[in-house]
């Protein structure tokens, strides 16, 4: 079958090399702030920021590999319900997972990931600790007006929204079985979303004041316990549900660690300097400005140029895995939808260890940039761009070995050989992320939102447009399997790698030098 996607890569990849034959606004193509992702530099850059304020690779490392528990915490917590469903409820009750996690976790990135991105540049570009206190009370208020609506609106647009994704009748009795599952699952997990959107903005704040620690023990603390809960529901037969409510437990439990941590003042001095910048920092001694439970006008206005363009980047990316499940769904097996599930767990558990290091430039850049100094932020990128080459190489290495864990996720072998022609796949898919992570979040730390916005606004079209062919090749009877799937997402990710480095040549080579530093 024909790639449907190779066309369009074509034509999107010369746009990006020569804006002058680009289908889309010269604006969205050329920001008025120049992105440095993967700037090429000479041997010698005199810079007027000393070297030691500009993060080195082992500082970045340093502070990437904790970091990754600011998105480890939701993917890895549906790991273990994917795991242990598997094991003890059956390949069933694990196919309802792949409609059932789609739309609770990739609703969820959508609806907070800019309450995220807002929280961790404000901070990090504020100096004044009373300005962060306040932002951070500020931003907690808003994640939790914005969980609770997000919540309920999940709860009663459930059935609507997996009818969507499943696309099912329901007369078989597999497929009932499946939909009653797939349903108490998301209608349980919705009472978890205040949790999520608090946990996560206090997670991100804690990143914006380049603590690295607390987030990381939150997370790890809360899989421990959702393992423990899955195990003790899911082997009584609770089936899905039980999976369900073991994570929504563990989310307030890690939700109840975080505001201890960050409302009780250390008696000692013992720990991290990083990690002492945030204990207590919420301590009711601190007198806050404002004890509103609703956000203020100025709490809005703070988080209201994110709002759109980082939801829009969101949404283009999570259209497209919503539209894998959609089409496993609808048009294959109940083994394809356990294997599908279990690759998309893998999948969405390894991709924060690269979406760290867009963290971390969102974390150092905004203060690089404070400097005016352009050699300082190139040198960054430079040094960034080799941290994710060398996340890339370990990301692959972990890929290729997924067939090994295979017994901890199914006892079905129709299910474990589906998985096993998706590794190589997989492994090429994770040998890039690092670098399209890494210039994802310089674009993303010098607030080019605009670009990214537009792109993925026009991704959020036409890559489902793609993957729904599949769906109707299935249908008609053509081998179109769960391999033609993650082939399809496979050209798309060369796709997005190929328009970002493109466009970061292009302005490489029409860049200025930097004459005063």
């Amino acid at each position: 079958m024909k790639h449907p996607l190779i066309p369009l890569l074509v034509a999107v990849i010369l746009s990006s090399a020569h804006p002058a034959w680009s289908f889309l606004p010269r604006s969205s193509l050329l920001p008025r702030t120049v992105p440095h992702s993967f700037v090429l530099l000479e041997a010698q850059v005199v810079s007027s920021v000393p070297s030691e304020d500009i993060p080195s690779v082992r500082r970045i490392v340093q502070f990437a590999v904790p970091a990754m528990g600011i998105w480890l915490c939701s993917p890895l917590l549906s790991l273990v319900d994917t795991s242990i469903v598997g094991l003890l409820a059956g390949t069933a009750d694990q196919a309802a997972l792949n409609p059932a996690v789609a739309i609770t976790d990739y609703s969820a990135r959508c609806g907070f990931s800019f309450l995220y991105t807002a929280i961790t540049n404000n901070i990090a570009a504020d100096t004044d600790d009373d300005s962060r206190k306040d932002a951070l009370r500020s931003g907690i208020r808003l994640a939790s007006c914005v969980g609770t609506v997000f919540g309920v609106a999940l709860m009663i647009l459930a059935p609507t929204l997996l009818r969507q994704i499943m696309g099912r009748s329901s007369s078989a009795a597999t497929d009932t079985v499946i939909w009653k599952a797939a349903l108490e699952y998301t209608r349980i997990r919705s009472l978890g979303m205040p949790a999520a959107a608090v946990l996560g903005t206090m997670q991100a704040a804690c990143l914006g004041l380049q603590d690295v620690q607390s987030p990381l023990r939150v997370v790890l603390q809360a899989a421990v316990v959702n393992l423990v809960l899955d195990a003790v529901l899911v082997g009584a037969g609770a089936g899905a549900a039980g999976a369900a409510w073991a994570t929504v437990a563990s989310q307030y439990f890690a939700l109840g660690l975080f505001v201890r941590w960050l409302t009780t003042k250390s008696s000692s001095s013992v720990g991290e300097e990083s990690a002492s910048v945030t204990r207590g920092i919420l301590a009711p001694t601190n007198s806050p400005k404002s004890n509103s439970i609703l956000p203020d006008r100025a709490t809005a206005k703070k988080f209201l140029p994110f709002w759109i363009p980082v939801t829009i980047t969101q949404v283009g990316r999570c259209s497209t895995y919503i539209a894998m499940g959609h089409v496993v769904s609808t048009s294959l097996s109940v083994v394809a939808m356990a294997a599908n599930q279990i690759v998309t767990s893998i999948f969405y558990t390894l991709i924060p260890v690269a979406d760290s290091l867009s963290l971390t430039a969102q974390a150092f850049l905004p203060k690089l940039m404070q400097s005016k100094d352009k050699r300082a932020t190139q040198t960054f990128s430079l040094n960034l761009l080799k941290v994710a080459i060398l996340c890339g190489a370990v990301l692959g290495s972990i890929a290729a070995s997924i067939q090994l864990a295979l017994p901890l996720f199914t006892v079905d072998h129709f299910v474990m050989e589906q998985v096993r022609q998706i590794t190589p796949i997989l492994t090429l898919i994770f040998s890039l992320h690092g670098i399209f992570c890494g210039s994802e979040g310089l674009l993303l730390g010098r607030k080019d939102l605009k670009f990214l916005g537009r792109m993925y606004g026009i991704f959020f079209a036409v890559v489902p447009i793609c993957m729904l062919q599949i769906k109707r090749a299935a249908q008609l009877g053509r081998n179109a399997g769960l391999r033609t799937v993650w082939m399809t997402f496979l050209v798309y990710q060369l796709f997005r790698i190929s328009l970002w480095v493109g466009r970061a040549k292009w302005l490489q080579d029409h860049e200025t030098p930097d004459k005063d530093a």
